[in-house]
C-alpha cells in the first residue's frame, strides 16, 4: 500500500503571516493615538499663556476703572470750588430764610368750621371736658344719664339724672329744665322709647358755644358719653371722619380773666363817652 505525502499549499502558509501583520499594524497605530509625554509638554504652555492674558486683561479693567473714580472725584472738587466761590461773592445766599407757605386754615372750609368724629367738648352745667362722638346720622344729641327724677320747680318740670364723667369719676348729679319730649325708635325695640330733652350750652375749641339740646338715655355702654347729632351741626360744621381731636379743650375764662376783661371793657366805654380816643 503506498502512501501519498500530504500536498503543500502557499496559501495556508501565507494566511497567517497576514493576519499576524494587520495585528501588528493595529497595536501600533494604538500607541500611536495615545497621547505621548512630548504632546502634554506642548499643551502646558498654550494654557499657561490663556491664564496670564486672562490677568493681564483684568488689571487693564481695574486701572481703567480707577482712572474713571479718579477723574469723578476730581470733578466734584471743581465743583465744589465753584459753590465756594458763588457763596462767597453772595453771603446773604445762606442765610436766605423763606416765608412759610401761607396755607388755609386746616379747620375751616368755604366759612364752615371742620370737626373730627371724635371732639373735645366743655359742657355747662356741670363745667366739665367730655369726649363726644359727632355723627351726622343721628337727628338730635344724647347725653348719658342715669337715675333719672322728674321734679317741679316754679310751676315748670325739671328732671334730676346723673352723668358719669368716666369709670373711674364718681357720677355728677345735675338738674335741668325739660324743654320737651321726644320719641325715638331703636333697632332692639318695637316700641318707641320717650325720652326727656334738656338744653346745655356746649364749647367746642374757643370758636364754638351752642346752647344745645340733649336727650336723656343711658350710654354707659358706648364709649363715649356724648353724642353730637345733625341739629347740633346747624349747617355751619362739616365732619371730616378721617380725624378726630381737631380742635383744643376749651379754656373758660377765670374770675381774674373776666374781671379784667370786664374792667377793659368799661374803661373803653368811658373814653368813648367822654370823646377821647
Amino acid at each position: 500500500m503506498v502512501k501519498c505525502a500530504p500536498s503543500f499549499s502557499p496559501l495556508g502558509v501565507i494566511m497567517p503571516v497576514k493576519a499576524w501583520l494587520l495585528l501588528v499594524i493595529a497595536l501600533l497605530n494604538g500607541c500611536a493615538l495615545w497621547p505621548n509625554h512630548e504632546h502634554r509638554a506642548l499643551n502646558v504652555p498654550m494654557v499657561e499663556s490663556m491664564i496670564a492674558k486672562q490677568c493681564s486683561g483684568y488689571a487693564q479693567q481695574s486701572q481703567t476703572e480707577q482712572q474713571q473714580r479718579q477723574q469723578q472725584q476730581a470733578m466734584l472738587h471743581d465743583i465744589q470750588a465753584q459753590l465756594n466761590l458763588l457763596t462767597a461773592a453772595t453771603p446773604g445766599f445762606t442765610n436766605t430764610h423763606c416765608p412759610p407757605a401761607e396755607n388755609p386754615t386746616p379747620n375751616e372750609w368755604e366759612g364752615k368750621i371742620i370737626v373730627g368724629a371724635n371732639e373735645w367738648i366743655h359742657l355747662s352745667p356741670p363745667g366739665h371736658h367730655y369726649q363726644a362722638r359727632v355723627d351726622s346720622g343721628a337727628a338730635t344729641s344724647s347725653l348719658s344719664a342715669k337715675n333719672i327724677e322728674y321734679f317741679e320747680r316754679n310751676g315748670k318740670r325739671w328732671v334730676r339724672f346723673e352723668l358719669q364723667h368716666d369709670d373711674e369719676a364718681d357720677a355728677i348729679a345735675l338738674e335741668a329744665k325739660v324743654v320737651r319730649h321726644v320719641l325715638i325708635r331703636q333697632a332692639s325695640s318695637a316700641e318707641p322709647e320717650r325720652r326727656p330733652v334738656v338744653s346745655l350750652t356746649v364749647n367746642m375749641g374757643q370758636s364754638l358755644r351752642y346752647d344745645t339740646e340733649f336727650t336723656l338715655t343711658d350710654r354707659s355702654q358706648m364709649t363715649y358719653p356724648i353724642l353730637l347729632g345733625r341739629e347740633f351741626l346747624r349747617d355751619v360744621i362739616l365732619i371730616d371722619v378721617s380725624r378726630q381731636f381737631i380742635h383744643p379743650k376749651y379754656q373758660p375764662q377765670t374770675i381774674s380773666q373776666f374781671n379784667s376783661a370786664n374792667y377793659s371793657a368799661k374803661s373803653t366805654a368811658k373814653q368813648i363817652a367822654k370823646g377821647t380816643p
